[in-house]
C-alpha cells in the first residue's frame, strides 16, 4: 500500500513577547486501551463489541472535553488557550523575583478526576460562559525553583458581580514548600493512577538543573484545600538522577502509565536514563548510560554529546522514547522493572541531522470526538487496539518528523497509522486577535520520506541501501513517513488527542520565535 502524507495547514498562536518554552495539552493524557473494566464507547458503525476505551488518567471518556493549550515562556507568563474559541482565555504572571521577570520553564494540567466529570457539567458556562471543562481546571507553572498552581474554576466564579480577569497576578496556591527544588525546575509531570484504586490519587514530579527529581503526593488542586503560605504536611521523595561531582542536570522525567505500580523515568545531560520504583527511591530499578553512535554519518552529530532532551512513554506504556543530543531517538521496551533497547533511529534511518529536542506519542488513531462524548472510529481498529506505532520528533535541524515505528518494534496489535493518517480535504481557516492564519498551506511543503532515495556519505544516493533485501526480511521496520520543514529550532512540541470539526488532531510546537505553530492533520 502506497502511503500517501495527509493535508497539513499551518496556523500561529500569538500573544507572548518572547519566545515559548513549554507547552501542555487538556487532551495529552487521554489514551486508549482494550480491558473489560471500562466502559464500551461505542463504533462509529455501531458496533461496540470488543471495544474498551478509557482516558488513561481517568477511567472515564471525557465528555465535553475542551480543547485547552496551556504554553510558559521568557517573558514570565503563562497562557492558557481556548483553542476553539481561538482566544486567550487566561494569563497568568507568577511573582516576580526581585522585580525580574522569571522565566516559565514548565507547566502542567492536573488530571482530569472521575467524579468531577460526572457531577459537574452542569457547572458549565453558568457564569456566562466558562471556558474551562471538567477537571481541567488547576494548572500548575513552573518558574525558577518555585512551583505555583491555579484553581481556574475558583477564579472564574470567584466575583458574584462582575466578569473575572483574565490576568492572574497572584497564585492560588504556593508548592515551592513542598518539593523545595534546588534549581531551575525542568519539568513537571503526574502520575497515573493505579487500575485498582478508585480514588483517583496522583503523584507531582518535577526535575531541576541540581540533578534531581522530586516526587510529592497528594498536591492540592482547589483553592479550599491549601493556603498561599501553607506548608507542606509531607516531604517529598528525592530522586538523584545525577551524582552531585558530575555537575550535571536531570532535564527530564515521565510517570510510567498502564502498571499498578509507580515507575518514573528520568533523563539528563549524564547521558544516562534511569527508570524508578516511587515507592523506594533510594536507587534505580535500572539505569542504562546512552553512547554516542559508532556509525555517526554528520558532524553536527560527532560534536553533540548524546545528552538525554525528553523522554515519552508511548499510551500503552510499553515503549519509552528518548530524544538524544546527538540526533538519534531511542527506543526502549519496558519489561518489569528494567527497560530493554529495541532499536536507535539516526541518520541512516531518515533520521535527525542534529540534536532531537523533543519527543511525543500523539495517540491520534484511536479516539474522535463526536457531539459531546468521544468515539472509537472503526476506521481505526482494522489492525489492533493500540496505538504505540506513531510518533513524532522535533530536532535542532528545523524538522518535524512522523515516525512510523513499525510492527517488528511495536507488535501485531499495534494500529498502522497508514490507516488513519490520509490525505483529507482543506481544513477550514478563520482569523481572530488572537489565532492568525498565516495562509500557508504546506501540502507542498510536506516530504514523503517513502519518495526521497536514501543518501549515503558524500550526498549521493545509496542504491545499495535502495536494492537491497532487508525489507524483504523485515516487513514493518521503522520508517519516516513524512516530515515538515519548520524553519526554527523547536523547544517542545505536544499533540492533541481527541479530534473534532473545529479542531482536527493537531500537533503544537513552541521554537525560538515568541509564537505557537500549530499544524492540524484531517484525519
Amino acid at each position: 500500500m502506497t502511503f500517501t502524507p495527509p493535508k497539513i495547514q499551518k496556523r500561529t498562536l500569538k500573544g507572548h513577547l518572547q519566545p515559548v518554552l513549554c507547552l501542555a495539552h487538556s487532551s495529552e493524557r487521554l489514551a486508549y486501551y482494550h480491558s473489560k473494566k471500562r466502559t464500551a464507547i461505542q463504533r462509529s458503525d455501531g458496533d461496540s463489541d470488543g471495544v474498551k476505551s478509557a482516558a488513561d488518567s481517568d477511567g472515564c471518556t471525557h465528555r465535553h472535553h475542551p480543547s485547552l493549550l496551556l504554553s510558559g515562556s521568557e517573558d514570565g507568563t503563562a497562557r492558557l488557550w481556548d483553542l476553539r474559541q481561538r482566544k486567550t482565555a487566561y494569563c497568568m504572571i507568577p511573582p516576580k523575583k526581585g522585580g525580574d521577570v522569571v522565566e516559565v520553564t514548565s507547566v502542567a494540567f492536573h488530571p482530569s478526576l472521575v467524579e468531577e466529570i460526572e457531577t459537574k457539567t452542569k457547572d458549565v458556562d453558568r457564569k456566562g460562559g466558562s471556558l474551562l471543562g471538567e477537571g481541567d481546571c488547576t494548572v500548575y507553572v513552573g518558574a525558577a525553583m518555585n512551583i505555583y498552581g491555579y484553581d481556574l474554576r475558583y477564579h472564574a466564579t470567584e466575583s458574584t458581580t462582575a466578569p473575572a480577569s483574565p490576568i492572574l497576578k497572584e497564585p492560588h496556591f504556593n508548592l515551592t514548600s513542598f518539593f523545595r527544588s534546588k534549581d531551575e525546575i525542568n519539568q513537571l509531570s503526574f502520575s497515573y493512577p493505579k487500575h485498582n484504586d478508585g480514588r483517583g490519587r496522583y503523584s507531582m514530579s518535577a526535575v531541576d538543573d541540581s540533578g534531581e527529581v522530586r516526587v510529592c503526593e497528594d498536591v492540592p488542586f482547589r483553592y479550599t484545600q491549601q493556603s498561599l503560605d501553607g506548608n507542606a504536611t509531607k516531604q517529598p521523595k528525592v530522586f538523584y538522577h545525577a551524582d552531585p561531582e558530575t555537575q550535571a542536570l536531570a532535564s527530564c522525567a515521565v510517570f510510567k502509565p498502564r502498571v499498578n505500580d509507580l515507575y518514573l523515568a528520568s533523563g539528563g545531560t549524564d547521558c544516562m536514563i534511569k527508570l524508578w520504583d516511587v515507592s523506594k527511591p533510594r536507587r534505580p530499578t535500572y539505569s542504562t548510560h546512552i553512547k554516542p553512535q559508532s556509525d555517526n554519518e554528520t558532524t553536527t552529530q560527532l560534536c553533540n554529546p548524546p545528552f538525554v532532551h525528553s523522554l515519552a512513554w508511548s499510551p500503552s506504556g510499553r515503549l519509552l522514547a528518548s530524544a538524544i543530543g546527538d540526533g538519534s531517538c531511542i527506543i526502549f521496551r519496558g519489561e518489569g522493572r528494567r527497560l530493554v533497547e529495541v532499536g536507535r533511529l539516526g541518520w541512516k534511518e531518515g533520521g535527525h541531522g542534529s540534536a532531537v529536542a523533543s519527543v511525543c506519542f500523539p495517540g491520534f488513531g484511536l479516539c474522535e470526538a463526536k457531539g459531546s462524548s468521544l468515539q472509537v472510529t472503526s476506521k481505526s481498529l482494522l489492525n489492533g487496539t493500540v496505538d504505540d506505532r506513531l510518533m513524532i520528533t522535533a530536532g535542532n535541524d528545523c524538522n518535524v518528523l512522523v515516525w512510523d515505528l513499525g510492527a517488528n518494534m511495536v507488535g501485531n496489535d499495534a494500529v498502522d497509522p497508514a490507516l488513519y493518517l490520509s490525505r483529507g480535504g482543506a481544513i477550514e481557516r478563520g482569523v481572530d486577535d488572537s489565532l492568525t492564519d498565516i495562509a500557508t498551506d504546506l501540502d507542498d511543503m510536506i516530504i514523503d520520506n517513502s519518495s526521497v532515495k536514501k543518501k549515503g556519505k558524500g550526498g549521493k544516493p545509496n542504491d545499495e541501501a535502495e536494492n537491497s533485501s532487508d525489507d524483504d526480511l523485515i516487513p514493518s521496520p521503522p520508517k519516516v513517513l513524512f516530515q515538515i520543514p519548520h524553519r526554527h529550532k523547536p523547544n517542545w512540541i505536544t499533540c492533541s488527542r481527541a479530534s473534532d470539526t473545529l479542531l482536527p488532531c493537531s500537533l503544537f510546537v513552541a521554537d525560538t520565535t515568541n509564537d505557537i505553530s500549530i499544524y492540524t492533520l484531517q484525519i
